[in-house]
């Protein structure tokens, strides 16, 4: 049992007064200390709500929000000897060796994201739609709330796979901490590494040039403005300009997808360590993530143990490459986990292989006589080119949003909607298809289809031909 008392507000939170533990008992109906799960639920949100929008009201940082008092009060009360630091997982956490892991105490580099100026630059950058798009209002928010809570980040280890660090080899760059400037690396790789050469053989180097080659001066005159050409390179001036010019052309890195998973780490950090290397040359940014979620297979979280599990040569040596591409379009846009359907890629097949015939049938084996031409349209003739045309600008726009399960629907699914009403009219009015409406639509159609299906559109090119 526990003795009533008196609640000492230290803390006004917004919405939830200066007694938030109160309110959230009140507001939960917590009964007693039994209700584990929903006091499990308020301390969660009374800490985050606290520590993101939270001001103190009581002592010396009184006014201050708490996430800039609490590291304040942690070092004072460490400097006067009232605290000790102390790490422990915030729950039990298990290795795959089936082992419990504890904390462990050791030296360790950090990266100090959470830097005021380092962040607020970072920030202003991502919520400009100007010179950055996140392509979903959720994921934007992701963003945001990564950058506000985003502070030290260990960036360092002493094992496995990687890359030492520079000025301290006895250390490893942890995964999600390296490879965030990469991009800029594959602007100059046709140089360096070449095709056919995964492990960096510099003999194989298409500009003959050597891994001691490649020094600060070398890579600041590349990357960087301002710097001069180095005297002293053994890389010739002509190379170093082309790759220059190349990395000039191809920067700003406009678009990246990724997994939504790595939007509070891996994505962030990519932003925050541009904005490092090219802090006067903010338009170096990158422009824009599109990040989604996992893939489930008919519904289903895909598992090898259970069996429902397809890997990509399986699916396209079973439902072929476009189908395969089709289905996944169709899976799902947004943040929530695509679903790969087999009756949507097998349905795939057949309604590319009839639209491919159907395409032959009118361009290739019709009597050109079967058809009306001229410049005289009718009512119906107009309507069909004008929803044409309304498709191929819908589409655009969906494509340009990363928007391919809408670009399906419009592109290919109410395309062929539109046809087929106007086909439709045509057979019961007695009045022959315009020739010249149907070859737009067609031309239309596969050319909408494209970023999808390639290899159909490629099929269709041929017909074409004959054609012209």
């Amino acid at each position: 049992m526990v003795e009533p008392f008196e609640v000492v507000p230290i803390i006004s939170i917004e919405g939830y007064g200066d007694a938030s533990a109160v309110f959230m008992c009140e507001k939960l109906k917590i009964a007693s200390f039994n209700d584990k799960a929903k006091l499990t639920q308020a301390k969660d949100e009374t800490y985050l709500k606290g520590f993101t929008i939270g001001v103190m009201t009581a002592g010396p940082h009184a006014g201050k929000k708490v996430s800039d008092a609490k590291p304040i009060i942690k070092n004072e009360m460490i400097a006067a000897g009232q605290a000790h630091l102390y790490f422990e997982p915030e729950s039990r956490v298990v290795s795959r060796t089936n082992d419990e892991c504890v904390v462990a105490s050791t030296d360790q580099w950090y990266l100090a994201y959470g830097e005021e100026s380092w962040c607020s630059a970072v920030k202003k950058h991502v919520l400009d739609s100007e010179t950055f798009n996140a392509y979903d209002e959720a994921s934007l928010e992701k963003y945001e709330a990564t950058l506000d809570w985003l502070k030290e980040w260990a960036c360092t280890r002493q094992f496995g796979l990687g890359t030492f660090l520079p000025w301290d080899t006895q250390w490893v760059i942890e995964s999600l901490s390296d490879s965030t400037i990469y991009m800029a690396y594959y602007t100059i790789s046709n140089y360096l590494q070449g095709v056919d050469n995964l492990n960096g053989d510099e003999s194989k180097s298409p500009a003959n040039i050597k891994v001691a080659d490649l020094t600060d001066d070398v890579f600041n005159y590349i990357f960087r403005k301002g710097f001069a050409l180095p005297e002293a390179s053994a890389i010739p001036a002509e190379t170093l300009e082309k790759m220059r010019s190349e990395f000039r052309y191809w920067y700003p890195m406009d678009l990246r997808v990724s997994a939504k998973d790595l939007i509070p780490n891996h994505l962030t950090m990519a932003l925050y360590n541009h904005a490092a290397v090219w802090d006067d040359e903010p338009e170096l940014w990158p422009r824009g993530y599109y990040t989604n979620g996992h893939i489930m297979l008919d519904a289903e979280k895909m598992s090898k143990s259970t069996g429902n599990f397809l890997t990509m040569l399986e699916t396209i040596n079973e439902f072929s490459a476009d189908a395969t591409r089709f289905a996944c379009a169709d899976a799902g846009d947004t943040l929530d986990d695509a679903n790969f359907e087999r009756s949507t890629a097998n349905s795939a097949i057949v309604s590319l292989s009839n639209e491919a015939a159907w395409i032959k049938e009118v361009l290739v084996d019709a009597d050109p006589s079967s058809y009306r031409s001229g410049d005289d349209l009718n009512f119906m003739d107009k309507v069909f080119e004008n929803e044409t045309n309304r498709l191929v600008k819908a589409t655009e726009k969906c494509f340009e949003e990363m928007q391919f399960r809408e670009g399906l629907q419009r592109g290919w699914f109410e395309t062929m909607i539109a046809r087929n009403q106007y086909k439709s009219w045509c057979t019961d009015s007695g009045v022959q298809l315009h020739s010249r409406i149907v070859r737009k639509w067609v031309e239309s159609l596969i050319i909408l289809i494209c970023p999808i299906c390639p290899h159909w559109l490629v099929a269709q090119c041929f017909i074409f031909m004959f054609m012209f």
